[in-house]
């Protein structure tokens, strides 16, 4: 018996010195860690009951001896009920910060906590009124301790073998190796009952969970994981937010921007055009806005990638100084355009992002300027096959506080404000100053208060084709479309959920004479689809019931044949919609609002219009169909009425509109519906549910 008290005080000095060191190291807010820490305290104290039972046994003291052996038999039993709860916890992937967060999980949990308490009161009061069971493990009868520790360990064991959550694989091991050594030191502490076998087997299980399970490096790699996990979580839920709410604001900002240009372009009184006009400039206003919130958050994220592509600087140059002359065209302020140097013919980079950048320095200016003038200076200088671009803008506007200077690329910094009439969210030069940065450059700026400022970027981009341009005499791709081709042998198949969407689409669409028939559901369209043959349809993403992709997938293959393009016709902005909607199978995309020159670029491709031989359209006798679903015992026939509506004469006067009907062939044969992660899922609407709606 004098043996056992140095082994036990070295394990003693050994736990105690771990726990130092655990305790002073980064703590961690998992809910297994904290238990551990009570592993931690729980062994000290089994160690220090069984010293001192040892020592008042040395001394024949039995009182005290019974004492600390019942007490050291309670912390055994606590080490062993936390033990189960830390390995069951520690193999979960689930990680919780807090016990409410755990018991809020899972509910069940309560009623384990409580079977533990009514357990551990009824073994105490037990081994009073039993001469056959002891909560100590140095006597004659038969221990508790070894009963409960060999129902954990089983418990234990069942929880590796058939649990099939995925875990790392050392966490599997070292719960293997646990319950063995605990199974092996409780049939060892039988066999020798004077030996203190389970107090040492409990220090060597602890400080083997603290080289494994507990490892301080293994847990920081664990806690950076569910970290960047939360992290990517959050941005997805972001992601999907300004998805919906690019979606629900670009929807009517449609029907206002695209029906007032309809309106400025044809005859109006002047009394209301320039209503209509301060109605157009709010609505491009308020889109630009969501356009530089949908930015900043895709440059935060990280998503904003660059599409390098061969492309016209002397075209991106052309198209800024016409709408910036556009814009001034009211205002005294004379705009200037100075190159200086060779503008190669076509260089490599990412025009859009070049195109963005300069834009939002020239709106700026424009913005802040009320009188004077504004340059647009690019200096090229071509070395070998690269060209460093300097471009400035300077203007003789507002200018800069210098206190203001810091404050200038930080996001919804609006500097001076009491010019309340500069409309803005102050999120165009921070998403300005990161697109630089993405792309390699440098911006800079220059200013003097009430005088004016100068704002320098600079960009180095790849020369792709070097033969020199002169600005004096480039004439710019259209920017505009200048004359309408006539589509009245085309048919065009319209489909949105949203009427006005219908109504704008049918406005632009009219001016090419086109055969127009307008649905506002995926279902109509497939019914529409099966029984009648057009040239190109545009289909909107975001429709209830079956949304675009949904309904392009079965218009594919519900049958053989189907080889009319799709273009896909959404609300959606998000950095890489268009990349995702091209690998569902759409042709080609057009974001809302509509812009007339995409649309034409998208109708001449995909029809393969020849300017040569394609005749221009009579814009005195342009109309639009419009289709309306009428009865099963109805024929709906068209009837132009010149100015892009249309009646629908029935043979009944009483018709009531209905949504088309399929057969339950037609729902047979409709294929399983394409899951964002590319596998297949049941078709989305089985016979019964259609023929309800």
């Amino acid at each position: 018996m004098n043996g056992n008290i140095p082994l036990l005080v070295i394990s003693f000095i050994y736990v105690l010195v771990l726990s130092l060191v655990y305790f002073f190291k980064r703590k961690y807010n998992f809910v297994e860690s904290k238990i551990y820490k009570h592993l931690l305290i729980i062994t000290m104290l089994v160690l220090v009951f069984n010293v001192l039972r040892f020592y008042y046994g040395i001394n024949q003291n039995d009182d005290m001896v019974m004492i600390f052996a019942k007490m050291q038999g309670i912390s055994l039993f606590i080490w062993l009920i936390l033990f189960a709860f830390y390995a069951l916890l520690a193999r979960s992937n689930n990680k919780y910060e807090s016990f409410k967060e755990l018991m809020k999980g899972h509910s069940t949990l309560y009623l384990w906590v409580i079977i533990a308490i009514v357990l551990f009161i009824g073994l105490i009061v037990l081994q009073f009124w039993s001469n056959f069971l002891s909560i100590s493990n140095y006597d004659d009868r038969v221990s508790l301790i070894y009963i409960l520790g060999i129902v954990i360990a089983i418990i234990i064991l069942i929880n590796l073998l058939f649990n099939n959550q995925q875990v790392e694989k050392y966490k599997n091991y070292a719960l293997l190796v646990s319950v063995l050594l605990l199974l092996v030191m409780i049939f060892a502490q039988i066999m020798y009952i004077n030996i203190p076998i389970m107090s040492c087997g409990i220090c060597l299980i602890t400080l083997f969970q603290y080289f494994t399970m507990e490892n301080p490096d293994l847990k920081y790699i664990e806690e950076l994981n569910i970290l960047k996990n939360r992290a990517e979580e959050a941005n997805e839920a972001k992601t999907n937010f300004l998805a919906s709410m690019s979606h629900e604001i670009r929807t009517p900002m449609n029907a206002i921007i695209g029906l007032s240009e309809t309106l400025l372009n044809g005859s109006i009184p002047n009394e209301y055009r320039d209503d209509i006009k301060s109605i157009n400039e709010a609505g491009n206003t308020l889109l630009e806005i969501v356009n530089n919130i949908l930015d900043i958050t895709k440059v935060e994220a990280g998503k904003t990638e660059l599409k390098n592509a061969p492309y016209s600087l002397a075209d991106t140059i052309a198209k800024l100084s016409h709408i910036i002359r556009v814009s001034l065209s009211e205002r005294p302020i004379k705009f200037e355009v100075i190159t200086n140097g060779v503008i190669p013919k076509e260089l490599m980079g990412d025009e859009m992002k070049v195109y963005q950048v300069l834009m939002n320095i020239l709106s700026n200016a424009v913005k802040y300027t009320k009188k004077g003038s504004i340059k647009f200076i690019i200096d090229s200088n071509v070395v070998g096959n690269k060209a460093n671009l300097v471009f400035k803008v300077s203007d003789t506007g507002i200018g800069i506080k210098k206190a203001d200077n810091e404050k200038l690329f930080e996001k919804f910094e609006r500097l001076d404000q009491e010019q309340s009439d500069i409309q803005g969210t102050g999120l165009g030069l921070v998403i300005t100053k990161k697109l630089v940065d993405l792309m390699g450059g440098k911006i800079s700026f220059e200013s003097v208060y009430q005088q004016g400022t100068t704002f320098t970027v600079t960009l180095e981009q790849e020369v792709v084709d070097k033969t020199k341009i002169d600005m004096a005499t480039y004439q710019a791709k259209k920017v505009t479309v200048g004359e309408y081709f006539d589509g009245s042998q085309y048919k065009i198949l319209l489909v949105d959920d949203n009427m006005l969407n219908l109504k704008v689409a049918e406005k632009l669409l009219k001016k090419y004479n086109f055969q127009v028939t307008s649905l506002n559901s995926g279902l109509e369209c497939l019914n529409y689809t099966k029984h009648n043959k057009y040239d190109l349809i545009f289909l909107d993403h975001m429709m209830p019931e079956m949304d675009g992709i949904h309904t392009l997938y079965n218009m594919r293959n519900r049958a053989s044949g189907f080889d009319t393009p799709v273009v896909v016709l959404t609300a959606n902005a998000i950095e890489g919609s268009k990349d995702m909607y091209l690998r569902e199978g759409f042709v080609d995309y057009l974001s809302k609002p509509i812009d007339q020159v995409e649309l034409d670029r998208i109708l001449r491709e995909q029809l393969k219009i020849d300017d040569n031989n394609m005749p221009a359209v009579n814009s005195n006798s342009v109309g639009v169909n419009y289709v309306t679903q009428t009865t099963p015992s109805q024929t709906p026939t068209v009837v132009n009425n010149g100015i892009g509506n249309a009646e629908i004469n029935n043979t009944n006067e009483s018709s009531t509109a209905v949504p088309p009907v399929f057969s339950n062939n037609d729902i047979n044969n409709v294929p399983p519906q394409p899951g964002n992660n590319g596998d297949s899922v049941a078709p989305i609407f089985s016979a019964d549910e259609i023929n309800k709606n």
